[in-house]
């Protein structure tokens, strides 16, 4: 253990500097405003399925720009009591995945809302980028912060809140928002800018001390911003700039919410420091789960899942 409690004590102190612009709040504050703009137009179509304790529902909602966001709503049948509810938020280059998953969570009677990003599972994305078309959604749109990917993603699914919010069945005291990587990240980025829900599991979050990230990973899409970087040099801090604003480092302190949050320490695509960098800077009720010995998958193992099922029970 001696390694490994030197990585954590390590770890565990390290307090980066933040990144924000002065105009960080108030950028976040009008796309908070704009975005209350955009009607939800909520379409609800009911899926027949054939495990009769579920009503499945396909539900289409606006969100940024007004770009349809497609999901899938479902609920344990004949309840008395208002639902509990889980939000989830996918993986990068996922998707909502098989109602059948969801079971866990339905024969406890917590109603689910699970939400396919923009570009991904049966969300499209016909909005317009200007620049940053590398064949990967993370440098979409990177050299203007209102164009950029995670800008729209971000408050499409802060716009998932805002849907199950206005559903009568739903206790509003008792929403959770859960991801893991992309999902994690967008699940930390959603409560910040949003504080009506009451618990958070983020699982080896995206987007965290994103600079510190872009040095250490070894795989995945920010090896794309990198590629973009090496392309196009001359673009360097303007990109660095842009992506202070999409930091979750700089948006921690804004989480309210009780928060888990679950670090790998050999993960080569969100790498333990820079997680430890925004759990660091978190002030709500918070807990970590640490996996020395796992990578990014760890949140799959089976010791993982059943810790998650006993902390959302317990905190929900």
């Amino acid at each position: 253990m001696r390694e490994i409690d030197a990585l954590i004590k390590e770890y565990e102190s390290y307090h980066p500097e933040l990144t924000k612009r002065e105009d960080f709040n108030s950028f976040w504050e009008n796309a908070l405003s704009e975005s209350k703009t955009i009607p939800l137009k909520p379409h609800v179509k009911e899926i027949l399925y054939p495990i009769k304790q579920v009503q499945v529902e396909r539900v289409t909602y606006q969100g940024a720009y007004e770009t349809p966001i497609s999901a899938y709503y479902i609920k344990p049948v004949d309840t008395k009591e208002k639902l509990k509810c889980i939000i989830f938020y996918h993986g990068y280059g996922g998707n909502k995945g098989a109602i059948s998953q969801y079971m866990t969570w339905l024969i406890q009677g917590y109603a689910i809302f699970a939400v396919d990003c923009r570009g991904m599972g049966e969300t499209g994305d016909d909005s317009t980028y200007s620049y940053g078309n590398t064949g990967s959604w993370a440098t979409q749109g990177l050299l203007v912060k209102e164009e950029y990917y995670y800008y729209k993603v971000w408050l499409d699914c802060k716009r998932a809140v805002d849907f199950i919010m206005t559903q009568d069945e739903i206790d509003p005291n008792t929403v959770c928002l859960m991801g893991s990587s992309l999902g994690g990240g967008i699940a930390m980025a959603v409560a910040a800018l949003d504080p009506r829900p009451a618990l958070v599991v983020a699982d080896v979050p995206n987007m965290c001390d994103i600079e510190l990230t872009i040095k250490q990973k070894m795989e995945g899409s920010f090896v794309e911003i990198e590629k973009f970087l090496k392309l196009h040099p001359e673009h360097t801090k303007r990109v660095l700039t842009n992506l202070s604003y999409f930091d979750i480092l700089n948006h921690a302190s804004n989480i309210t919410s009780k928060i888990r949050i679950s670090v790998a320490f050999k993960d080569l695509i969100c790498p333990p420091k820079p997680i430890f960098g925004v759990y660091n800077q978190i002030t709500s009720e918070k807990s970590m789960e640490l996996y020395p010995f796992a990578g990014h998958d760890a949140p799959g193992t089976p010791s993982h899942i059943e810790k998650t099922i006993s902390y959302v029970n317990t905190n929900l």
